[in-house]
């Protein structure tokens, strides 16, 4: 009776060990959000983008400078030069051996671009399309480690019950060899048929032994999207906790990774128009105030310097047409880039409800065999034991049953899987997805 009550608590998932911790697929999932190595890259890259639109920005903003010094010399021309600064200059002395002289000048400058052919404006909307679509990456990533997370979770949903079904089949092989040994000791059976359900058992242990590595390894695997050191959750949800609502009649939103790649483009865009502002001219407006004073002249002098300065570059050695050319064949890459994407994302789509509608009819189907393959074996264990049934009619009934389960909880799984990748074809967040 107590060997039963465990084999009816192992298959309908009751938890056995007190106090374990159940990790549950939503958990999973937001675990992974924080955890997962792909979604700190993610966001760390977005952060970067930041600071480099930040670094553009900056282009709009003055320059400002201030720099100190003290130079002592006896040259002629540093004298008259000191001598000029601190308002001191005299034509009386010998010109040609003056005495040394020092002079400390501190000076601050100001510095501004008014005009470089709108590359700092292009710039700057390039690194914001960059940074809006470094974002929406970081969207995607997450969407794709969800999903990868769902995925290993069913897979430990499905190994356990793999596990389970072995052990219930090794449980009825027992039982059954059980029954043969006595038949054998009575008379009424021969030894070869007790040798069959013990060749049946053992292949059935070993079934066993290779779903318990199974598991182990599903685990280990949900460890590793998740993003965890050490797995340290013993208890999980069962496959029919997981079963949601369909979504066939949702209206699609627009997938993260089409509007990161339109994003792109657009940077793409504002790229090339930064290059070929290289062929303008540029205008900077610029001013200084510096304060002169010395030792040997004892007096101070403050002065002052303001303008403009226009650059222009007539020849280059071909550099910005060449650049021009670079950012026109990058820009309509991008372009092809995102039209891909789109194209891409409609077809996953479509596979996506295929995919959905297929997994949900093989369930219908899966739980039709699994009640006929468990009505068989019941009845066919109930003729043996009768002796009306032949031990190779009690090893085709167990087999059945055993792989019409298993069957069962991996079209109960792939169902899950499809259906959360029909939501994220969707674009719709999954359970604990930020």
């Amino acid at each position: 009776m107590k060997l039963r009550i465990m084999m009816i608590a192992a298959l309908i998932g009751l938890p056995l060990v007190a106090g374990a911790q159940q990790l549950t697929l939503e958990k999973a999932i937001s675990l992974s959000q924080q955890q997962s190595p792909m979604a700190r890259i993610a966001s760390q890259r977005v952060i970067e983008a930041s600071a480099r639109a930040a670094e553009a920005r900056s282009a709009f903003l003055p320059m400002i400078r201030v720099t100190s010094g003290y130079t002592a010399s006896n040259n002629a021309v540093n004298g008259f030069m000191f001598a000029l600064n601190q308002g001191q200059f005299a034509l009386a002395g010998d010109l040609n051996n003056p005495p040394s002289a020092d002079n400390f000048q501190a000076s601050a400058m100001v510095g501004l671009s008014v005009f470089n052919g709108g590359r700092d404006l292009a710039n700057l909307q390039a690194a914001g399309a960059a940074h809006s679509g470094t974002q929406f990456v970081y969207k995607a990533t997450t969407q794709e480690v969800a999903l990868g997370v769902t995925r290993m979770y069913l897979a430990v949903l499905t190994a356990q019950e793999a596990v389970r079904a072995s052990s219930a089949a090794v449980d009825a092989y027992a039982a059954t060899e059980e029954v043969m040994k006595s038949r054998v000791n009575n008379g009424t059976a021969l030894k070869t048929d007790l040798l069959n359900i013990q060749v049946e058992k053992a292949r059935a242990e070993e079934q066993l032994l290779r779903a318990r590595n199974g598991l182990a390894l599903a685990k280990d695997g949900l460890r590793l999207a998740i993003g965890l050191d050490t797995m340290t959750y013993t208890e999980f949800e069962t496959l029919d906790q997981l079963q949601q609502p369909a979504l066939t009649d949702t209206v699609p939103g627009t997938r993260p990774e089409v509007q990161a790649y339109d994003l792109f483009a657009r940077a793409a865009a504002k790229e090339y128009r930064a290059a070929w502002g290289g062929f303008l001219p540029s205008i900077t407006a610029f001013a200084s105030a510096d304060y002169n004073k010395g030792l040997k002249f004892e007096h101070a002098n403050n002065s002052w310097t303001a303008g403009l300065q226009m650059n222009w570059t007539i020849f280059d050695g071909f550099f910005t047409s060449s650049s021009v050319r670079e950012k026109k064949a990058r820009m309509k890459a991008a372009n092809e880039s995102a039209r891909l994407t789109r194209l891409q994302t409609s077809v996953e789509l479509t596979s996506a409800r295929n995919g959905y509608k297929e997994a949900t009819e093989r369930v219908t189907v899966m739980q039709r065999t699994v009640e006929l393959a468990d009505e068989a074996a019941r009845l066919t264990r109930a003729r043996f034991d009768q002796g009306l049934a032949l031990t190779s009619n009690v090893i085709d009934a167990e087999n059945n049953l055993v792989q019409a389960t298993v069957g069962l909880a991996q079209a109960k799984a792939d169902k899950l899987n499809a259906q959360a990748q029909l939501r994220r074809a969707l674009s719709l967040p999954l359970p604990g997805e930020k």
